[in-house]
């Protein structure tokens, strides 16, 4: 069983905000997830303005593709990519 639920730790103890449906005694396997930083919209922009710009030009993507459509190797990929794709319907189940 899985479930995702919300605790206050207090004097060293995780206190569910929800009643649990376990046997007493029972071990569980827990794994943290601590919230998020509130930030302002301004402390948003800024690390965001921060980041660096990795934005190959369109004439190299391009150029690349063209390169792709004449590599032997790829287009063999590409082949075999499409005949397993043949075989799953439009829902994701295999015919």
């Amino acid at each position: 069983m899985t479930t995702q639920l919300e605790a206050i730790y207090e004097q060293g103890v995780l206190r569910p905000l929800q009643p649990l449906d376990l046997d007493e005694g029972v071990k569980v396997e827990i794994i943290l997830v601590s919230p998020l930083k509130k930030r302002t919209p301004y402390e948003i922009l800024s690390a965001i303005a921060t980041l660096p710009l990795e934005v190959e030009p369109p004439s190299a993507k391009l150029a690349a593709m063209h390169d792709a459509m004449n590599d032997p190797l790829f287009l063999a990929d590409l082949e075999e990519v499409a005949e397993d794709f043949q075989y799953v319907d439009a829902e994701g189940g295999v015919e």
